[in-house]
């Protein structure tokens, strides 16, 4: 799994926008549950995302997590499995 992805690259070029950054905040999930064993999968795809995607959404999300992670993973971990609290309807 990790060698596919790794290999290919961001693997939903084509995907639309929400595809995109759904995978894009998976991936970042994982990597901070297993940081030894997907580090080059994160890197490969935040290096993907910020130079080869041409949606800024995406681009810029990439470059949020990137930061987020070189900066502090403790509080990147916080702020990503932080509490959510459910939406109303009104």
């Amino acid at each position: 799994f990790q060698w596919q992805l790794s290999r290919n690259g961001f693997p939903t070029l084509d995907e639309e926008r929400r595809v995109q950054l759904e995978i894009l905040s998976s991936a970042v999930k994982v990597y901070l549950k297993y940081p030894d064993e997907f580090e080059n999968l994160i890197s490969d795809l935040l290096t993907v995302a910020t130079e080869n995607v041409s949606n800024p959404d995406v681009r810029d999300r990439a470059f949020i997590y990137w930061r987020m992670l070189s900066t502090d993973p403790e509080k990147t971990k916080t702020v990503v499995f932080g509490y959510r609290p459910q939406a109303k309807e009104n």
